[in-house]
């Protein structure tokens, strides 16, 4: 508050004064930075107030918005309050709180819309609502008033309320003069353009700011879609599953129960099973049924690449980060942002890697190789692997922490020889799949060959049935199918016995050797390559038993 006003009451009687503080103010607000401009209209209230004798001076800008005179009231953004004495603002302030202040004060507010000023006390005549005005001005510590709205080319901007509070020996008179009304509408039209040359601007700052904004989210969403076409434009040259999920076995089915619980969480899910099973095939319809899917599934073979690249592959790198890196590159964390990160083969990662991984699982974030900005993302994981990695976490392959962060919610996908009933909807598949791309047509597979790929143990699993059916395909004249069923390592089975006895004997063989444990680092299912459960069926498929003595 300015209490030292250069200009003594009285002075506005003198035209130099008036017309001196007129041309400062005028020229002053022209070219201003508008984060200047209200401390100084504050300033210059006061100038004004005790250039015309006030001990207050409020300055009400309008709401062209709400086009209601009494919301000016309501919020302190809208109302520049200049006092004298802290007495007087207090006064004002409590005046202004009243429940009743818009119903007593309505005659002011009904003047102002008329574009006519309203003083206190006022001589003559009054009206009902007048009187009830006054009434009520008199309790609030005002001696007298003059108000006047601000109004030019027929837009109200705001409104002045020049008030005095106390009586002085040295007024002749305590009521402000009326002469004073035109001095303070020139001066309220300065503030009040002023002021709202400030709200412009710092709307039209606002408005560019959200355009600048928007534009940035319009460039990350553009570089996204171009980055997730890039990706699919890389991922359509090689083929990553079987097409639609075959197969209506009991065992596809509970995986498939899984998949439909999960799938709509963001929960870490970790497919086990052996090579060939369709564990990528599970991954994608895991993404397709998830919030995500309307993203591109985004795929790392950790098998794939050397130890010194999975890490750029995965995180990225800085330009200069090592030789070769020519130029920034964004790693496969920043591209699967906001949809699902498949790490396939994550058992093969690195053991100085598994941190790293462990941190953007924790976090959510990361730095790119050669860098030091902290990156955040939101990447659902998926990973998958044929790797018994209990074994790895006790034999120290493996990280502890990791292994229960990713295995939140296993699936175990099982081998097809457990799935048996799939086989013939495989074949069926596979057949038509390959005819199309060979221009052949084919006969049905008899049930004989059906019954012989049954009894095959399939190590390869499905991947092996396709790649058999698709080199029958190509060495079979069309409309006879030819498929020449394989044999455990190549070699002929033992004459007189069919595959199958062929299995349980050898089976039965491997069993009595681990005294017929079935599980653990010495059991028959890690010697065979099995998992646990995969072994159990077979035996209870073949009928084998532990004998009673064992």
């Amino acid at each position: 508050m300015n209490k030292n006003s250069p200009f003594k009451e009285g002075n506005a009687e003198e035209p130099i004064y008036f017309e001196r503080l007129l041309s400062e103010v005028s020229a002053k607000y022209i070219n201003m930075p508008i984060e200047e401009i209200e401390g100084i209209v504050r300033n210059d209230f006061g100038r004004l107030a005790g250039l015309l004798g006030g001990d207050s001076c409020n300055f009400h800008l309008f709401d062209q918005e709400a086009q209601d005179w009494l919301t000016l009231f309501d919020s302190a953004e809208k109302v520049f309050l200049w006092a004298r004495r802290e007495e007087f603002a207090d006064q004002l302030r409590s005046f202004r709180s009243r429940p009743d202040f818009a119903e007593k004060m309505e005659y002011m507010f009904e003047q102002w819309d008329k574009g006519e000023y309203v003083t206190y006390p006022s001589s003559g005549k009054k009206s009902e609502k007048a009187e009830k005005m006054e009434n009520y001005v008199s309790t609030s510590g005002v001696i007298s008033f003059i108000s006047v709205p601000i109004i030019a080319a027929g837009t109200k901007l705001g409104a002045i309320i020049l008030a005095r509070h106390e009586r002085h020996s040295i007024r002749q008179k305590d009521i402000i003069p009326k002469e004073n009304i035109s001095k303070i509408r020139l001066f309220g039209e300065i503030f009040a353009n002023a002021l709202l040359r400030k709200r412009s601007e710092e709307s039209l700052r606002n408005a560019l700011s959200e355009v600048q904004r928007l534009l940035a989210e319009i460039k990350k969403l553009k570089e996204q879609i171009e980055a997730d076409y890039l990706y699919l434009s890389e991922e359509t040259k090689a083929e990553h599953n079987y097409g639609d999920i075959v197969g209506q076995s009991q065992a596809l089915q509970r995986i498939l129960v899984k998949v439909k619980q999960v799938a709509p969480t963001n929960a870490p899910v970790l497919l086990l099973g052996e090579t060939g099973t369709g564990k990528g095939l599970i991954a994608r319809s895991l993404h397709d049924a998830s919030k995500h899917s309307s993203r591109p599934l985004v795929i790392v073979n950790c098998a794939a690449l050397t130890p010194s690249l999975i890490e750029s592959e995965l995180f990225g790198h800085e330009k200069g980060a090592f030789t070769g890196a020519s130029a920034r590159r964004a790693g496969r964390f920043e591209l699967a942002h906001g949809t699902t990160l498949f790490l396939d083969e994550i058992g093969e990662l690195p053991l100085d890697l598994q941190p790293k991984l462990l941190r953007v699982l924790q976090d959510g974030e990361f730095e790119r190789v050669g860098g030091t900005e902290t990156i955040k993302t939101d990447v659902r994981i998926i990973a998958a692997t044929n790797r018994d990695l209990e074994k790895d976490v006790e034999e120290g392959r493996f990280r502890r922490d990791l292994w229960y962060r990713l295995s939140v919610f296993p699936i175990f996908v099982p081998p097809l020889r457990e799935r048996l009933d799939d086989i013939p909807l495989f074949v069926e598949w596979f057949v038509d799949k390959y005819s199309k791309w060979s221009g052949k047509k084919f006969k049905l597979i008899s049930q004989k060959t059906i019954k012989a790929l049954k009894s095959y143990s399939w190590p390869g699993n499905i991947r092996e049935l396709e790649n058999l059916i698709e080199r029958s395909v190509i060495t079979s004249p069309e409309g006879n199918l030819q498929i020449e069923i394989p044999t455990p390592s190549g070699k002929i089975p033992d004459q007189g016995m069919t595959l199958q006895e062929r299995e349980r004997a050898y089976l039965i063989e491997v069993l009595e050797k681990t005294s017929w444990v079935i599980q653990g680092p010495k059991g028959a299912a890690r010697q065979l390559g099995l998992h646990p459960s995969s072994l159990r069926f077979r035996m209870k498929k073949s009928g084998i038993q532990r004998p009673a003595h064992s």
